[in-house]
């Protein structure tokens, strides 16, 4: 089962990428795939995305290069509100629609070839993750500490 029930959160099991970052880095992206519910005028709360059985998280500086993905989308149209979004906030949340991610993870793919092996296989490692995130939601949050 992908998702916990809500008053689980704290049992959720994040997957730390790293590529640079060192172990006591606390500055961080974590990413959130959103529950998306089936009741009608349903306000989506804190709850609703931090019910994900497996986030992940990124820390700086290794988010810097997938920010510089972020924000070649950008604007975007905020899941949230629906109100545009002109760049990537890495201080607070971000609702990023799944066809954002779909071009976003193009861009990766098209750019893979530029990277070390090691950079290749973190960025792979990220893909795979959101590809499968959106398995089970059209909507992951990203929401940066910084």
């Amino acid at each position: 089962m992908v998702w916990l029930n809500p008053v689980d959160y704290k049992k959720q099991e994040y997957m730390e990428l790293r590529l640079n970052a060192p172990l006591g880095e606390h500055i961080r992206l974590d990413f959130n795939p959103f529950k998306i519910s089936d009741v009608s005028g349903h306000e989506p709360s804190w709850k609703d995305w931090h019910c994900y059985r497996k986030p992940l998280r990124v820390y700086s500086p290794d988010f810097d290069v997938l920010v510089s993905y972020f924000n070649k989308v950008y604007p975007i149209i905020d899941a949230s509100d629906n109100t545009e979004r002109d760049s990537f906030d890495v201080c607070f949340d971000n609702w990023i629609k799944q066809d954002d991610w779909i071009k976003i993870i193009h861009n990766i793919e098209v750019d893979l070839i530029n990277y070390s092996k090691v950079e290749q296989d973190f960025l792979k490692t990220f893909i795979d993750w959101i590809k499968e995130a959106l398995q089970h939601t059209s909507v992951i949050v990203v929401e940066g500490n910084l």
